[in-house]
């Protein structure tokens, strides 16, 4: 009992960004782990490669350029997986509960869970609307807007994804030769994209009317039915196809955690990464203060969490007291669009039109995981 209190497993919950990073760097160093194991959980058997799926959506991105078996990225790494769901964590006895009825039982844990979609609550909008978690869901929103290309398009959020997946529809039913086709943002807030600098907003504005995408503000869903969706200004839309892209939420069980969180159910985490002894939140699943705010959710900030919270663990394994501290640097944001065109901040410069576009492609082929991911994505985007 008291080998297996000191040799316990390493347990990663979530196969995205940052818990396949924490993974490899790990294996890497599996001869400091003293024998203990790696075990990532996931309910999804891919991983998904998340900035991408509006092109796979657009048609743009073939999907298996945005898709990367689990369970054979994790073997190539010698890192077990789990392809199951946890339903509860029980910090004080060190256990992850499985939907299957498993348990397992760890020494650290990262959770590295990620989020999806948001419906509030609303069952009758998670009924009627279809959402981008995935690189099927993509699929499924690109084949409804083929088959039933005059029907109105709602996307409820105008937020990075909702613009991206705007834009994406509108590339795609262009590509298709409709020319009458009806796509509409709607979103709660006094403007889109409304946590962005206004130049970016003016800019994304002046796009989406090129693309005749129609953008509705200070406005919300108030009605959905099986005939029309009414808006809180009193809009209706008939025959209409709804797509939810209103925020995000973490899974169940991390909601359940008796930790402090944000208003999206990700977990505080300190300047180690840490919400609890030996237990590390990084990625999406994460709120770091950063300033006043909370850091927001980017590839780039999962990548370099996961690497702090598995320092620390080789440091606790060691049993050096002084651990490591993560200190975030913001490379910069894009919003791609998909007519090629771009606006964003790269460090101090800010980038727009067809170079930042390209720029968002170079870093969607860096961070892929695979060489058939990278040029799959190489040939899709800039063919």
């Amino acid at each position: 009992m008291i080998w297996l209190m000191l040799h316990g497993d390493i347990v990663i919950i979530g196969g995205g960004f940052a818990g396949l990073e924490a993974a490899r760097l790990l294996s890497k160093k599996r001869s400091k782990l003293s024998n203990r194991r790696v075990i990532v959980v996931d309910a999804k058997k891919t991983f998904d490669f998340l900035p991408v799926l509006p092109d796979v959506a657009g048609g743009r991105i073939q999907k298996k350029s945005a898709v990367l078996d689990l369970a054979d990225h994790l073997e190539s790494l010698r890192v077990n997986f789990e392809p199951d769901e946890v339903v509860r964590v029980d910090i004080g006895s060190k256990e992850v509960f499985l939907k299957n009825g498993g348990v397992l039982c760890y020494e650290f844990l990262i959770i590295a869970c990620g989020s999806v979609t948001n419906f509030y609550g609303m069952d009758d909008v998670q009924r009627r609307s279809l959402k981008l978690d995935t690189a099927e869901d993509a699929v499924v929103l690109q084949n409804v807007v083929t088959t039933y290309p005059n029907k109105k398009i709602i996307i409820v959020g105008g937020g990075y994804t909702g613009i991206e997946i705007a834009t994406s529809l509108a590339f795609l039913l262009r590509r298709k030769r409709i020319k009458k086709y009806s796509i509409n943002v709607i979103e709660r807030a006094e403007d889109i994209l409304s946590s962005l600098p206004e130049w970016m907003r003016d800019y994304c504005r002046v796009n989406l009317s090129r693309l005749r995408v129609n953008a509705y503000t200070e406005c919300s869903v108030e009605e959905v039915s099986d005939q029309r969706v009414k808006l809180s200004n009193g809009m209706i839309f008939e025959d209409y196809v709804l797509v939810w892209a209103a925020g995000v939420v973490t899974p169940p069980f991390m909601r359940d955690l008796k930790f402090e969180k944000d208003k999206q159910g990700r977990l505080s985490v300190n300047e180690h990464m840490m919400f609890s002894g030996h237990c590390f939140a990084v990625g999406d699943a994460a709120a770091f203060k950063h300033g006043k705010s909370v850091l927001r959710m980017a590839v780039q900030f999962s990548v370099a969490q996961a690497r702090v919270a598995v320092a620390n663990i080789l440091k606790e394994v060691k049993g050096v007291k002084k651990l490591a501290k993560y200190r975030p640097v913001d490379l910069g944001l894009l919003v791609p669009m998909a007519n090629r065109k771009a606006c964003g901040k790269v460090l101090i410069f800010k980038v727009s039109g067809f170079f930042g576009w390209f720029l968002h492609y170079v870093m969607c082929i860096y961070r892929s995981l695979s060489l058939d991911n990278k040029l799959g994505i190489f040939g899709d985007a800039f063919k």
